[in-house]
């Protein structure tokens, strides 16, 4: 799931501008200024209208990126690991580890419309009602999440599947049981087949019932249902049929509203439908990971495209586009992944993995040259303050991946920042702010990200 999840996260001015830009009181604005909201419906969660949820997820190729910084040609660095970083991705939505959903506002039909709004929350599909640390959903998880005890060791005679393999009070070395006796009186025996002879709703050949915790269908497990191709048939969020889910509280901020809202956003009508378009705005989502680790992914100056289609009759996002800038900042803050294809330790960060590790070279950005001060420092390609591109690396290079970790930052102006002990504490020089008291090291990666949805139903965990 780290593997999965941290390759999922990862959301040109030339070198010699790095001391030739001016300092504070020369900048120029942000590269990216958020739009004014639009006149219209408030966001409320829960309050809007076509509810869905993000289906399909990829880092696209280079064309597809957004033109973040204005010289006419596509952004997208993150490109170069896109082949590799979608097998994990594509496991991170099939075991629901990152479930985005998204619900429009001020849009109730579907037409050109000059001020539409939409928020992204953080969802819930694998449950844990009985709070034995097993979910429903997925394979191998709970196949009855009413009873703490399953799954367990099987115990036969009580009539139940204690071991979620689809067969009740089977034999210790595996061997159906023989009993022919039909206890809850739904018609089948646990000889014919029935896993749950104490409840009429569950028996082989009975339709799944996405979220009742239960394993309908005998097949192992709770609220899902995978043919012989491991294709999910039944309890499935991201097919035409609106499955429930639920909403993560850790989607809204304290006063409940939601992180991620773009309130600017516009439908226009093209000749191949009609096509959303919104932002820059901020994309963040914190992701919750194992080990009591949560990561927050910030992705500034968002833009999104998508085509506004139907689907049997509910709304949804085809062709998508969302683009924008992975900051040094926030490439610091993910921490605790173990991905030894990138020498990605739990003890370094995104930032280290890119500034001074493999993936610099994989992602081809640019190195100060020789005789610089500060040669082999890498850049970013995204000048988001517009002092000039901003470096980064390590300055005790020892060959070793594994130790490798940028302690050294040099601002778009010049100023060169090392990381410091404070009282005890190592301070990141990603951490420093200028005399105005604004973060110095926001230049970032561009990315952007292919999606689609499905229509789903919201609701209040």
């Amino acid at each position: 799931m780290q593997r999965s999840l941290s390759l999922t996260l990862w959301g040109v001015a030339a070198a010699g501008c790095l001391a030739a830009c001016g300092g504070d009181d020369a900048r120029l604005p942000p590269l990216f200024e958020p739009r004014p909201e639009c006149m219209g419906e408030s966001i409320v969660p829960l309050a809007g209208q076509h509810q869905q949820l993000i289906s399909f997820l990829e880092i696209g190729d280079l064309a597809d990126g957004f033109d973040l910084d204005g010289d006419g040609r596509p952004d997208n660095k993150l490109a170069g690991v896109g082949a590799l970083a979608r097998d994990a991705i594509q496991e991170s939505l099939d075991e629901y580890d990152i479930l985005i959903p998204l619900e429009m506002f001020d849009f109730a039909t579907p037409a050109a419309d000059s001020c539409v709004k939409f928020a992204l929350y953080l969802g819930v599909y694998k449950l844990d009602l009985d709070e034995d640390g097993e979910e429903t959903a997925v394979d191998g998880g709970d196949c009855n999440d009413h009873d703490p005890n399953i799954p367990g060791v099987e115990i036969p005679g009580n009539g139940k599947d204690d071991d979620c393999d689809g067969l009740a009070d089977e034999a210790e070395d595996g061997t159906p049981s023989t009993d022919t006796a039909d206890a809850d009186q739904d018609g089948q025996t646990i000889a014919d087949g029935d896993c749950d002879d104490t409840n009429p709703m569950v028996k082989r050949g009975m339709a799944e019932i996405c979220g009742d915790g239960l394993d309908n269908d005998c097949d192992g497990v709770a609220d899902r249902t995978t043919n012989e191709l491991g294709v999910v048939t039944a309890c499935n969020p991201y097919d035409a049929t609106p499955d429930t889910i639920y909403m993560d509280p850790r989607g809204l901020d304290s006063q409940g509203r939601p992180l991620i809202a773009f309130t600017s956003g516009e439908v226009t009508s093209t000749p191949n439908g009609l096509q959303l378009t919104a932002g820059p705005s901020l994309f963040q989502v914190s992701v919750p990971v194992t080990d009591g680790i949560e990561l927050t992914l910030k992705i500034t100056g968002t833009q999104v495209e998508a085509d506004v289609v139907m689907v049997d009759g509910r709304v949804a996002a085809m062709n998508g586009r969302l683009g924008g800038v992975i900051d040094a900042v926030t490439a610091d803050t993910i921490r605790g992944l173990d991905v030894p294809e990138i020498s990605l330790t739990p003890e370094n960060s995104l930032l280290d993995a890119v500034f001074a590790n493999v993936l610099g070279p994989l992602l081809a950005l640019p190195a100060l040259p020789p005789g610089h001060p500060h040669a082999g420092c890498r850049t970013p390609d995204i000048d988001v303050d517009r002092d000039g591109l901003e470096a980064f690396c390590d300055k005790n290079l020892d060959g070793d991946p594994m130790t490798q970790q940028v302690d050294t930052c040099i601002d778009g102006d010049g100023t060169v920042i090392e990381d410091r002990v404070v009282n005890g504490v190592l301070v990141q020089c990603t951490e420093a702010v200028d005399s105005a008291g604004r973060k110095r090291f926001v230049d970032g990666i561009s990315v952007e990200l292919n999606f689609a949805t499905a229509p789903a139903n919201l609701v209040q965990p």
